[in-house]
């Protein structure tokens, strides 16, 4: 069967081939990626991780040097309540990546942006209303909220221009989480374009604690889209996390899903963000290599080989 020729994924009043890239950070899921896949007609995910660092590589901003000079003091303490971004360098920061790259968009498919609730960047609010509102600014096509409820991200978008006209989505890994996210959207009377439902097979940040092994795609998937049609909501439900094959996601189509969500196994794409090297890691990790802990500053549990350099390193990030 021929995904591309027998599914297609309706978002309003457009047509994608039912692919979606997730957004991997820092700069894993690049504009190349995006833009490749937008090429070929399905949807594809920059991420917003640390949009300063991206920017300083790619358009030798200052960003992140000016920071680590501003609080210096602050460097060997495990206080870093005072060091917070400046939400007007992370404004300038992330309208630089995602203009650059709606620039060179072509084809029929579409970019989005992955915007996590969960980097707080030591000034939550400020910082993530300044990252939804340059990705609206800058032309972003669609925004996934991720990590978190996202319960105030509408609010802080409401009274944008483009507030009904961008494609907006959330990623729940839960029926309860994605039915608090809704209260939210009710208020702000705009419901999500698309629901990424994420299992526990995905890559980096889970939505599930250290018994993640107790929950499965498929059961969370089948519940979602239940209690969308007992509620008269059509809102289409794209499953993520642990589609391996073409097959995985021809089942999850025929059940009534509108996409699917794979990231992971697009690490060893030529355009994709990792260095040669470390793809090589990822082409040579078999499943025993892959670890779940709770080395995340999110609180969320995380998936990663387990030579990953962040469960060795002592190195103190630039990021709070």
């Amino acid at each position: 069967m021929s995904i591309v020729d027998d599914f297609r994924f309706f978002l309003k009043d457009r047509e994608f081939v039912p692919i979606i890239v997730g957004g991997m950070g820092v700069d894993i899921s690049n504009s190349k990626l995006a833009l490749a896949i937008a090429n070929l007609g399905g949807i594809g995910h920059i991420s917003d991780a640390m949009s300063p660092c991206v920017s300083d590589r790619a358009f030798r901003t200052t960003f992140q040097s000016s920071k680590r000079k501003r609080f210096a003091m602050y460097a060997e303490s495990t206080d870093k309540g005072e060091v917070k971004w400046d939400p007007r360098h992370v404004y300038e920061a992330t309208v630089n990546h995602v203009r650059a790259t709606m620039e060179h968009k072509s084809g029929p498919g579409a970019v989005f942006v992955n915007i996590m609730e969960k980097l707080t960047m030591g000034n939550p609010l400020d910082t993530l209303r300044a990252r939804l509102r340059a990705a609206m600014d800058a032309g972003i096509e669609g925004i996934t909220l991720s990590a978190g409820l996202h319960t105030g991200s509408l609010k802080l978008m409401e009274d944008h221009p483009r507030f009904r006209d961008v494609f907006v989505g959330i990623i729940a890994s839960s029926a309860r989480a994605l039915k608090i996210f809704l209260r939210s959207a009710k208020r702000a009377q705009r419901l999500p374009d698309y629901i990424v439902v994420e299992g526990p097979l995905a890559g980096g940040h889970l939505g599930f604690d250290l018994n993640w092994k107790k929950y499965n795609l498929k059961s969370i998937v089948e519940e979602i889209i239940s209690f969308l049609k007992l509620e008269k909501l059509d809102i289409p439900v794209v499953p993520a996390g642990g589609i391996f094959t073409g097959t995985d996601a021809a089942e999850y189509l025929e059940s009534g899903a509108g996409a699917v969500q794979v990231a992971t196994r697009f690490t060893i794409a030529q355009e994709c963000g990792l260095p040669d090297r470390v793809k090589q890691e990822y082409l040579r990790a078999s499943e025993d290599d892959v670890v779940v802990n709770m080395v995340s500053p999110t609180g969320y549990a995380m998936r990663m080989l387990r030579y990953s350099p962040s469960l060795q390193s002592n190195v103190k990030p630039n990021c709070e």
